[in-house]
Order: C-alpha cells, then sequence, then structure tokens
C-alpha cells in the first residue's frame, strides 16, 4: 500500500475509513454480514459524511479516534477499554460519545476509562483507581479518589482541571 511520508498517519495505507470499520469490527468480532448491517449506524456516530471514503491518512487524529470509537461502541464487546477517547472531538461529539458510554454501562458490561477528564471520571464511573507511576495509588467512589488526585496536584476545583489535567 502507498503511503504519504508527511502525513501524521504516514504509517496508514491509503484504504479509506470504510475498510477501518471492516477492519475494526473483524477485530472485535463481528461477521461480515454484521458491519455491512452496521456500516451506517457506525458512519453516522462518527459524523464524518463523504470523509469515510477519504484515505485514512488524510485524517486528523480526531477523525481517526471518532472513527474507531464509534466500531468499538457499536460492536457492543462484553469488556470494552476507552483510553482518553473523549478528549478528541468537539463539545457534540464528546457529549454524544459520553451518552453512547452511560448506555452501554447500563447493559452490564465492563468498561475500563483511562482519563484525565476528572469531570467525565465523577460522571460516568461507579468506582476509580488512580494509579500514579505505575503503582495503585487509591481506588474506590469516584468523588474521594478524584478529591484526593487533585488534592496531590495542588489545584483546585475549576472547569479546566475537570475536563483536562
Amino acid at each position: 500500500p502507498q503511503t504519504h511520508p508527511s502525513s501524521p498517519h504516514s504509517a496508514l495505507p491509503v484504504f479509506p475509513g470504510r475498510e477501518k470499520v471492516l477492519l475494526g469490527g473483524l477485530a472485535g468480532g463481528m461477521s461480515r454480514k454484521e458491519i455491512a448491517d452496521h456500516f451506517e449506524e457506525i458512519a453516522d456516530f462518527a459524523e464524518l459524511g463523504d470523509a469515510i471514503e477519504a484515505p485514512m491518512r488524510t485524517y486528523s487524529s480526531g477523525m481517526f479516534a471518532r472513527l474507531g470509537f464509534s466500531v468499538a461502541v457499536t460492536v457492543k464487546p462484553d469488556i470494552l477499554i476507552i483510553d482518553e477517547a473523549l478528549s478528541t472531538g468537539d463539545a457534540h461529539f464528546k457529549e454524544k460519545s459520553l451518552n453512547k458510554i452511560k448506555e452501554l454501562r447500563g447493559d452490564a458490561r465492563a468498561l475500563i476509562m483511562v482519563s484525565h477528564g476528572l469531570g467525565t471520571i465523577r460522571e460516568v464511573c461507579n468506582e476509580v483507581a488512580w494509579i500514579h507511576k505505575g503503582k495503585l495509588i487509591q481506588r474506590g467512589q469516584p468523588n474521594m479518589v478524584v478529591d484526593a488526585y487533585e488534592k496531590f496536584l495542588h489545584v483546585g476545583k475549576s472547569a479546566a482541571v475537570n475536563e483536562d489535567i
């Protein structure tokens, strides 16, 4: 496959986002038919419009993350690990993604979210583990652990702190 050396995703081949959906769905255990049946749902959630047909190497990191997240939440795995997924995208996409996470959480699935978005952690999680330099510092209720983390960082409560540290 061809790549463009100056692209931020230069290791990505020229295949379009549509192929990323196929590969992600197959990796998530979906059949080709299931992927085809859910393609529009995935594409609509990602809100990439016609860019779904563009080569992946032309995607911004936000577009790439949107599409990956859309595939992951549509696959509806028993265990979903979300690593800073809500840190990309506009406010509308963040809110939509947060609502999707809450929906999946309600389906009795195991969700593991890695984030510095303290407001999101307080809102979404029912248990939090604070890990610092590879060691578990504290585990428990979100408010208790986030408060201790904020104290550790010597920061106050503000919109900026609660969003991303």
